[in-house]
């Protein structure tokens, strides 16, 4: 105890320093737009290098497993191209892929029991990462970027309450917004379908292509409850998700090479 209390008392100084340092970064952070989009930049920088080695010690103690998932959701996603993401004509519809380019990532952190949560992945701008890209899985829509280093990405995910998602009935393109409120993981809301459509359990819903996060088509999920209100003009849809967002390790990010065509003409 006495060599404590002599090792602080000959560090007081640099102790005093460091506490003052501390509490003044946590009063600029607070404070200050600017110094919080700084510590945020570099909270994400140093999360993800922590959870980026943690997984590659994971990697390697587990390395045949790994490499059979990846070929797995690999030869899922070459079967999700040619259903959605390539150009093709089917007997009511003709569904264009609207130039989206397809990159492979993984995820190194996934948030999923709170209100706002938050994936990321290990590719960043070095990659060709940018902010306002979709991202989705073997099996559905995961979320859009928000925020992007040299080499890692920061997702909102589907399971976050301020995302909205364009999305549309398989069967007669029927579109309203999707979003979540926080409850369970695989439950979401459909919200602003007009009661003129007919609705049943059980009906696919898929992404509605009116964004350029994602192109028409992407599954989501199905019907699973819905509720036709005597006087308004709106269901009350339940939807259950194909994808379950706690158990993701392989995402695909998509990015829509007219974004900036189509952004031009909204704005104009």
């Amino acid at each position: 105890m006495r060599q404590l209390i002599n090792a602080l008392l000959k560090y007081k100084d640099a102790l005093i320093y460091l506490g003052l340092l501390f509490i003044s970064l946590i009063f600029l952070n607070q404070r200050s737009f600017y110094h919080q989009s700084i510590f945020s930049n570099a909270a994400l920088v140093v999360s993800s290098i922590i959870n980026s080695v943690g997984n590659n010690i994971s990697d390697y103690l587990d390395l045949v497993e790994n490499n059979r998932q990846l070929i797995a959701e690999n030869e899922k996603l070459k079967a999700l191209e040619l259903i959605h993401l390539s150009e093709q004509i089917t007997k009511d519809r003709v569904i264009d892929s609207f130039g989206f380019q397809v990159s492979e990532a993984r995820i190194i952190k996934n948030s999923y029991n709170r209100t706002r949560n938050f994936l990321i992945i290990n590719k960043g701008y070095e990659d060709g990462i940018e902010v306002e890209m979709g991202v989705i899985s073997s099996d559905g829509v995961v979320g859009i970027v928000n925020q992007v280093t040299a080499k890692f990405s920061s997702l909102l995910s589907l399971l976050h309450m301020d995302l909205k998602i364009n999305a549309s009935f398989k069967k007669n393109g029927a579109y309203g917004s999707l979003s979540w409120r926080g409850n369970h993981p695989k439950r979401m809301k459909l919200d602003d379908v007009s009661t003129l459509n007919p609705v049943k359990k059980g009906d696919t819903i898929v992404s509605g292509g009116m964004s350029y996060y994602f192109p028409y088509g992407i599954p989501i999920g199905t019907v699973y409850n819905f509720e036709k209100p005597e006087f308004e003009g709106y269901y009350d849809i339940d939807i259950e998700l194909f994808s379950n967002l706690t158990q993701k390790e392989f995402v695909y990010v998509l990015n829509n090479r007219n974004k900036e065509q189509l952004k031009q003409l909204n704005n104009e």
